[in-house]
């Protein structure tokens, strides 16, 4: 077995800040978890400034500068709309077609990068189902493969002009994924099915994706004895994801904390299967959470349920994504704050 190199558990773990605002608290909480990635969840700050100030401060407590992340994709999911004109949705969007996703993601990459993140948790790939009631996907592009990559790409190369890293979602696709409420949610479709439809757009534009987020369903043509999550499948994360489509970048676990995703698992050891079977990235809601994760994954190497290998290709992953990216200034550029709002403005007549 080699030795462990300076790759921490806190660096696979990525921490959703709720509510945030800059304050001792705060920092005190960043430099004592040390994160590899910060998601900033729940409403923004009231104001850019306030925004800018959070992502500025948050960096300045950690050695190397943190993945910064936002969830926005427009729609019914669009945390800029706090102190922006509100996106319309993918739907509406992929409707219009390539030209309107690549305006969208150059929209918003200009708008994350003026405020100091670094990446967006988004485009989503999944397919739009023929029934949307009855299932867990509540937004997409299309429901023609061909239309979610077209659109899907267009929104990366939009996104990547401002040096925003895209992690597409949720692999390997909702389209088939029935809406539970008490239950892990369970695929249905055959290997062929999701091969012919669902992938068709992680096959095409996973060799120029630096993140991919897993599905918190599970897939009877993967898993069909024993139903897991995405996240804790060897053969989805191993097998189809890493042998079959050649995937080198970062994967995202989300979701370890709601019991019906990691099953008969306590979190610390779901935390370890996910690892074990591929992710580098674990999303953490809670700060309870995160220290029995940390302590889980610690323990694990030492005991050797965790190989170090394993452990530090993850850590290698994250840390070669880290270095790409920039620090936040801290200062908003108000001129082109305002010229990006009138282009929002601009951009919303047309639909």
């Amino acid at each position: 077995m080699k030795s462990r190199t300076h790759t921490m558990p806190g660096d696979l773990l990525m921490l959703r800040l709720a509510r945030p605002r800059w304050s001792a608290s705060i920092e005190r909480q960043i430099r004592a978890l040390a994160p590899g990635a910060i998601l900033l969840a729940g409403p923004l700050p009231g104001s850019p400034d306030a925004v800018c100030e959070l992502l500025a401060g948050i960096s300045r407590c950690l050695p190397t500068p943190p993945i910064l992340a936002l969830e926005e994709e427009g729609g019914n999911n669009d945390p800029l709309s706090v102190f922006l004109p509100p996106l319309p949705s993918p739907q509406s969007i992929g409707q219009t077609g390539p030209r309107a996703a690549r305006q969208a993601g150059e929209l918003i990459g200009e708008a994350l990068k003026l405020l100091g993140f670094n990446t967006n948790l988004a485009p989503g790939l999944d397919l739009a189902p023929a029934h949307p009631q009855e299932t867990s996907n509540t937004g997409a592009f299309s429901s023609d493969p061909n239309a979610v990559k077209e659109c899907g790409w267009s929104w990366i190369e939009g996104q990547k002009r401002h040096k925003i890293l895209s992690c597409a979602k949720h692999f390997p696709g909702l389209a088939s994924v029935p809406a539970a409420l008490e239950e892990l949610p369970v695929s249905g479709r055959s290997m062929a099915e999701l091969w012919a439809h669902d992938l068709i757009p992680y096959r095409e534009l996973l060799p120029r994706l630096p993140m991919a987020m897993l599905s918190t369903a599970a897939y009877k043509a993967y898993d069909f004895n024993y139903p897991r999550s995405a996240a804790l499948s060897a053969r989805i994360v191993q097998g189809l994801l890493r042998a079959k489509l050649g995937y080198p970048g970062m994967v995202v676990a989300p979701g370890l904390e709601d019991q019906r995703v990691r099953g008969p698992l306590d979190l610390g050891a779901a935390a370890v299967e996910a690892v074990g079977v591929g992710c580098d990235l674990l999303l953490v809601e809670d700060e309870a959470s995160w220290h029995i994760m940390r302590q889980s994954l610690e323990q694990a190497l030492k005991s050797g349920n965790l190989l170090c290998e394993r452990f530090d290709q993850a850590g290698s992953r994250v840390e070669a994504a880290r270095k790409r990216l920039g620090t936040p200034s801290g200062r908003l550029a108000k001129s082109a704050w305002d010229r990006l709002m009138r282009r929002f403005e601009e951009f919303n007549s047309d639909f």
